[in-house]
């Protein structure tokens, strides 16, 4: 079930709260030392006010800034929040190929798209594809030129992104015990081809003669191997499966562990790809006044106001995720929410402000960073549990890792960074809470 579409007027001064004004003693206050509300005195600035982007239906994406799919309500703090997954819409696939058609051919099992390379939209079967925008991957979640890639290699399957909120329907987790860890991963399809012929077959459990991911993170190895993804033939069509999940949902209704934009700006999540490599994919868009489901996968958070497309890379300008002070994120199983490590390792963080005082780079401003809060309910209608609170204080010219908290969890005392992590079982809820520092 993709959920109800809807379209939303967004008014920045109804939609920003400035603080959750029922956390009674332990909200940090302006001037308050532990916390830092403030983010340190004389931490940069650059004025913040962006206001939060237009957000629209799927099918009028070229007057917004962000495709909206409306899964429910929660209610947090006496006060009602639509549950939504935020799509920004040059990543919807849909308008992507908007006015496009491809000649399709439809077999028993699957459908054959002469899309000349190009991922391919088919209406009904593919809203929880995504788009992985790009100068010539043509829509797959990969950074190669894929028509050069079957010129040189021959066909081959190609992965695909999938919309946040979901799990890539092309693998199926089955650990029979006989792999490592990685080996429990299985093509849930495999088109074979033998002369003009191709077939599609599906991984019924158990089948031992079944490849499985070993290791390794070069997509173009293990798609060659193994074969995780749609098929590209030598002619540019492409391979979609009939009658199964290319995206797998992975929420219940209502969920159990909601993440709530309190801030006065959007903050973009990414993901890592599996079977791909250490590149950072689309996951969901934090849209300030609104709640939001988590995607699965290991996830980082980006700077506050950032466009996805800035976000969800590798950048050579900032080594080592250094773009995302916060990791994890929520589930119906629990929660778990970190400082990231790449954002607060010592030898990148004085790389970057040796930078900053070259000037060849800008600080940070302190509307980039944002607090992160995590509340537990153990059942309906009793009073939330404040587990812990994340966030960075500008002290000595850098951006430090601050926490506090009854659960909080040490990563490395050295530098100071916690997660906040627990597991939901029925009957309890959570919600993670951002706020302006």
């Amino acid at each position: 079930m993709l959920g109800r579409r809807t379209c939303v007027a967004v008014a920045c001064a109804a939609l920003v709260t400035a603080s959750l004004s029922a956390c009674g003693d332990d909200a940090a206050t302006a001037g308050d030392a532990g916390p830092g509300a403030n983010g340190g005195g004389g931490a940069p600035s650059d004025g913040g006010g962006t206001p939060p982007p237009p957000i629209v239906d799927g099918g009028d994406c070229a007057n917004g800034a962000f495709e909206v799919r409306r899964l429910g309500a929660t209610r947090y703090e006496e006060k009602d929040y639509d549950v939504v997954i935020a799509t920004p819409c040059e990543y919807v696939l849909s308008y992507a190929r908007r006015g496009v058609t491809y000649a399709i051919e439809e077999t028993a099992t699957h459908y054959v798209v002469d899309s000349k390379f190009e991922l391919p939209y088919i209406p009904g079967v593919m809203d929880a594809v995504a788009f992985t925008p790009g100068d010539q991957n043509k829509g797959w979640a990969n950074g190669l030129d894929v028509e050069a890639l079957v010129a040189e290699v021959g066909p081959l399957p190609l992965l695909y992104h999938v919309t946040p909120g979901y799990e890539y329907g092309y693998f199926t987790d089955y650990n029979d015990g006989q792999g490592d860890i990685f080996g429990a991963f299985r093509p849930t399809w495999r088109f074979e081809k033998s002369g003009a012929d191709v077939a599609m077959r599906v991984f019924t459990p158990p089948d031992t003669a079944w490849p499985r991911h070993r290791g390794g993170w070069n997509p173009r190895e293990i798609n060659q191997e193994i074969g995780f993804g749609f098929f590209v033939d030598e002619r540019g069509r492409v391979y979609v499966p009939k009658d199964l999940p290319l995206g797998r949902q992975r929420w219940t209704t209502p969920p159990r562990c909601v993440m709530i934009n309190e801030a006065s700006a959007s903050v973009p999540i990414t993901r890592t790809q599996f079977p791909g490599d250490e590149s950072y994919y689309l996951a969901e868009t934090l849209l300030p006044g609104y709640a939001s489901v988590g995607s699965p996968g290991h996830k980082y958070w980006g700077h506050k106001s950032k466009p996805m497309r800035d976000v969800a890379k590798w950048d050579d300008t900032l080594p080592g995720n250094f773009d995302k002070p916060f990791g994890g994120g929520c589930d119906d199983e629990g929660y778990s929410v970190a400082h990231a490590e790449g954002f607060t390792w010592p030898e990148l963080r004085e790389k970057q402000r040796q930078r900053e005082l070259a000037g060849e780079i800008p600080a940070i401003p302190k509307e980039h960073l944002y607090r992160v809060k995590v509340y537990e309910q153990p059942s309906a209608g009793a009073a939330l549990e404040l587990k812990g609170e994340l966030w960075y204080e500008w002290d000595g010219g850098v951006w430090l890792p601050r926490a506090r908290g009854d659960a909080l969890i040490p990563l490395d005392t050295s530098r100071g960074t916690y997660r906040i992590s627990g597991h939901l079982p029925e009957g309890r809820r959570a919600f993670v809470v951002v706020e302006d520092l």
